[in-house]
C-alpha cells in the first residue's frame, strides 16, 4: 500500500475492531490508526493493550454518536471502519439507546466520510434478514428486520446509500453472520453461547443449559479472523457493494456442542428448556458467492475455531 495512510475504526476496543487492528497495523503498514470505543461492551482495554504499546495506535474514549470528528480534519484519513454498535440484547433492553447509538452513530460516521472524502467500510449484520425461507440467504433478498439492532443496522445501510446517491461516496458494507474466537464477547444472543458453554466447562461443568431444541436452531459460524479477511478483501478491492460474510455451512446447536465435547474432551451432557424469545432467528445460513468471486476463502473451520476459543477462554 503506497502512500501515507491513516484509519479510524469505530469499536476499535472491541472483539473484531482489535483484531482488523492487528492486520491494519503488523501486515497492512497504516501509519496511523485512531481506535474510538465507549467501552460499553467491554468496560475495559484488554483487547487492545497490546495495541497501544505502539506509538502509531491512538485510543479516544467516546461514543460515536456524539464524537466529534473536527479533529481529523487535517489528518491523512483514508479509510473509516464503522464497527460500533451495542449488543443486540442490549438493543432489546434499552430501546432508545440501541436506536440513538446505532442510527445517529451511522450518520456521524457517513456525513464524515462524506465531507472529507474518506472510504467506509460498514459492519452490518444477517439481522437486517427477517425469517428468510430460502437458503443460503443472498445480498438480495429483501430486508425485513424486527430487532432494534437489526434496524438500526439497515437504515445506516441505506443511509449509506442515500449519501452516495446525492453526494458520491465510496464505501463497503459487509453483513457479517454469527462470528466467535479468541476474544468474543461473553454476553449476545447468538454466539456467545461458544464462550459461556466453554468458560462453564473450564469451571468444572460438564451439563450446558440450551434454550429451546438444540437441532432446530442453526448458526452459520465463521470465525473472527477469515471474518477480518473478509474486510479487508472487500474494502480493497471493491466499491459500493453489500457482502455476505459467512461459511455456508449451517451448525446446529447440538452439532456445536458435539464439536465442543470433541475439543474439550468432557463428555457433555443437555439441560434442555424453553425458550421464550422470539426475536431471535432459528436459522440463518448465507450465500458468499459475491464474496468468494474475490478470492476469499474461510480458511478456519469449527473444530479448529473452537480449539482457539477454547485455549483463550
Amino acid at each position: 500500500m503506497g502512500g501515507k495512510v491513516q484509519s479510524i475504526i469505530t469499536g476499535g476496543a472491541g472483539f473484531i475492531g482489535s483484531h482488523l487492528t492487528d492486520r491494519l497495523l503488523y501486515n497492512l503498514d497504516f501509519d496511523k490508526i485512531y481506535l474510538i470505543d465507549n467501552l460499553i461492551r467491554t468496560d475495559n482495554l484488554r483487547n487492545i493493550n497490546h495495541l497501544l504499546k505502539n506509538d502509531r495506535v491512538e485510543f479516544i474514549e467516546s461514543d460515536i454518536s456524539k464524537f466529534d470528528f473536527s479533529k481529523f480534519v487535517d489528518r491523512d484519513i483514508t479509510h473509516l471502519f464503522h464497527l460500533a454498535a451495542p449488543r443486540i440484547n442490549r438493543c432489546a433492553k434499552y430501546n432508545r439507546e440501541g436506536h440513538e447509538s446505532i442510527a445517529n452513530g451511522g450518520f456521524n460516521v457517513v456525513n464524515y466520510c462524506i465531507n472529507n472524502r474518506v472510504k467506509l467500510f460498514f459492519s452490518s449484520t444477517a439481522s437486517v434478514y427477517q425469517k428468510p425461507k430460502i437458503f443460503p440467504i443472498k445480498e438480495d433478498m429483501a430486508c425485513y428486520p424486527h430487532t432494534i439492532y437489526g434496524s438500526g443496522k439497515l437504515y445506516t445501510e441505506n443511509l449509506i446509500k442515500s449519501y452516495d446517491n446525492m453526494y458520491g461516496l465510496d464505501y463497503t458494507i459487509n453483513r457479517f453472520f454469527s462470528v466467535y474466537g479468541v476474544r468474543m464477547d461473553n454476553s449476545g444472543a447468538y454466539t456467545e453461547v461458544i464462550f459461556n458453554w466453554l468458560k462453564s466447562i473450564k469451571d468444572g461443568n460438564k451439563e450446558l443449559t440450551v434454550f429451546g431444541n438444540p437441532d432446530e436452531k442453526v448458526l452459520d459460524l465463521v470465525y473472527v479472523e477469515d471474518v477480518v479477511e473478509a474486510i479487508l478483501s472487500t474494502t480493497f478491492n471493491s466499491n459500493k457493494e453489500v457482502f455476505n460474510v459467512s461459511t455456508e455451512t449451517g451448525t446446529t446447536l447440538r452439532e456445536l456442542i458435539e464439536c465442543i465435547s470433541k475439543v474439550t474432551g468432557v463428555d457433555i451432557e443437555i439441560d434442555m428448556v424453553a425458550d421464550s424469545r422470539t426475536d431471535i432467528e432459528k436459522k440463518r445460513v448465507g450465500d458468499t458467492t459475491k464474496l468468494r468471486s474475490l478470492g476469499w476463502r474461510p480458511e478456519i473451520d469449527l473444530e479448529e475455531g473452537i480449539t482457539r476459543t477454547w485455549k483463550w477462554v
